[in-house]
């Protein structure tokens, strides 16, 4: 667990690395990079599992903005740990009373999640999949 929370929500699983600073909208919440697998698709309620940010410093901006006006993820998993990601959330929490929790877990276990699938975050950092055993 990098940043505690609890949540609860559909899994959206990132093929690829996303921009949050140009292939992001933080507005809607939604994923413009023309280059990226799941362009079009909204972050907004989900939990969000990315390998890792690309791109500049830019990010913790668009990440903190997004989960302000309520269009981003619920929560983070992460491939690996991410500075800028970890930076957006915090401020965001800090700044706007919000409990988004951020986990790491190893990218094997990210490939198997399905997309949709109910995902559980736990305040200790227990990652629950509905339907696991």
């Amino acid at each position: 667990m990098l940043i505690a929370g609890r949540a609860s929500g559909p899994a959206l699983v990132l093929d690829e690395a996303l921009s949050f600073w140009g292939g992001f909208d933080p507005a809607n919440g939604e994923i413009i990079d023309v280059h990226h697998p799941q362009r079009g698709c909204r972050v907004g309620g989900s939990i969000l599992f990315i390998p890792e940010s690309r791109g500049s410093a830019g990010t913790p901006g668009g990440i903190a903005e997004t989960l302000r006006n309520g269009s981003g993820p619920l929560a983070f998993v992460l491939g690996e740990r991410d500075v800028n990601i970890g930076v957006g959330v915090l401020v965001a929490n800090r700044l706007y009373d919000l409990e988004v929790p951020v986990l790491e877990i190893d990218r094997a276990r990210m490939v198997e999640i399905e997309n949709g699938a109910r995902v559980t975050i736990d305040f200790a950092g227990e990652l629950l999949i509905e339907g696991d055993d």
